[in-house]
């Protein structure tokens, strides 16, 4: 059984109707940093590839 039918809210739940706009704030913006760092890393790591496989592949 779900929480919602059991009459109990998620901590989630809670979180947002509970928190204060600064925290919501605060927490979205955590968020968006650590999703943007994560983005940056795979758009590295894939540059890095596309080197590796360049040079693999140039003419010796």
């Amino acid at each position: 059984m779900s929480a919602v039918k059991a009459g109990k809210n998620s901590p989630l739940a809670d979180f947002f109707s509970n928190a204060s706009a600064e925290t919501k704030r605060g927490v979205f913006e955590e968020v968006i940093s650590k999703a943007i760092a994560s983005q940056l890393e795979v758009i590295e790591r894939a540059e890095a590839i596309k080197k590796t496989q360049k040079s693999s592949k140039a003419p010796v």
